[in-house]
């Protein structure tokens, strides 16, 4: 959780418009409802996204990936990163001479 301060100005009015960043925050749209609680003795106000129904808000979120898409994800890191494996073995042994303490024989 992180928390953030945004200053504002009342209207004459006694409206507050909400800027971008704290309606990105809270996904907020015209339409959603907001909670407001009072502290007298601080003077202090939060404002909180009211959800009347949590379910009916979860619903409206996109699905996650399914298993079968993030093991195709997967197979395809897999694959780049053998391929840059061997490229980068490949490129190595054309510009390094093979030392006779590479071979598995050396040692023996």
């Amino acid at each position: 959780m992180s928390t953030k301060k945004i200053r504002l100005k009342l209207t004459a009015a006694g409206e507050v418009k909400l800027p971008p960043e704290a309606l990105e925050a809270l996904d907020l749209e015209p339409g959603h409802e907001l909670s407001l609680e009072i502290d007298t003795r601080r003077k202090q106000l939060r404002l909180e996204r009211f959800v009347a129904d949590a379910w009916a808000e979860a619903m409206k979120e996109k699905p996650s990936k399914g298993l079968e898409d993030l093991m195709d994800e997967q197979k395809a890191r897999d694959q780049a990163a053998k391929e840059l494996f061997e490229k980068r073995v490949k490129d190595k042994s054309v510009h390094e001479k093979r030392r006779p303490e590479d071979s598995p024989d050396h040692w023996r």
